[in-house]
């Protein structure tokens, strides 16, 4: 039985300006330089008429990883990671993700949506919003696995709108 992810964050940040920076390869590679691990790299991105692909390799060490998933893994942890971004008008993007982990039974799919809010104040504001499903299949563990890379995820993704909103203060 798959999990499923469920994220939501808000940005002091136009959409536009966010999106920029979520397919903008600078700031990708600086975003898995500080959060990726030894082995992150930016393995390729391609720009489109209307948006971006791109697919990036994080690694985890089994030293960092919970027994359950040493058992299953059977050293670090590999991670390929697949996004795709695209306008669909002033203000809403979005965008396809997929997760798989190198040797093992695992896979993350989503969708993700960017837009506009008005806030209180009258400020624009912006909103990302992540849905997906994490599935394993390994008989007997399954269900401790998704909860675990549902838990991982969570807090990647939490990191990574840290990232975002420290990268866009940066070039003010």
């Amino acid at each position: 039985m798959a999990r499923r992810i469920e994220h939501r964050s808000t940005s002091e940040r136009s959409a536009v300006e966010v999106y920029r920076a979520l397919i903008d390869s600078d700031y990708l590679a600086a975003r898995l330089e500080e959060l990726g691990g030894s082995t992150a790299s930016l393995v390729k991105h391609v720009d489109t008429d209307d948006g971006a692909r791109f697919q990036t390799r994080q690694g985890i060490p089994a030293d960092k990883l919970p027994s359950v998933a040493r058992t299953v893994v059977g050293g670090d942890l590999l991670i390929d990671r697949s996004e795709s971004w695209r306008r669909e008008e002033d203000g809403h993007y979005t965008g396809e993700i997929a997760a798989e982990i190198a040797g093992a039974p695992c896979s993350v799919t989503g969708s993700m949506w960017l837009r506009d809010l008005v806030s209180p104040t009258g400020t624009a504001v912006s909103e990302l919003v992540v849905e997906g499903t994490v599935k394993v299949t390994v008989p007997f563990v399954s269900g401790k696995l998704e909860d675990l890379v549902v838990d991982q995820v969570q807090k990647m993704l939490v990191d990574e709108d840290n990232f975002t909103a420290a990268w866009l203060a940066q070039r003010g």
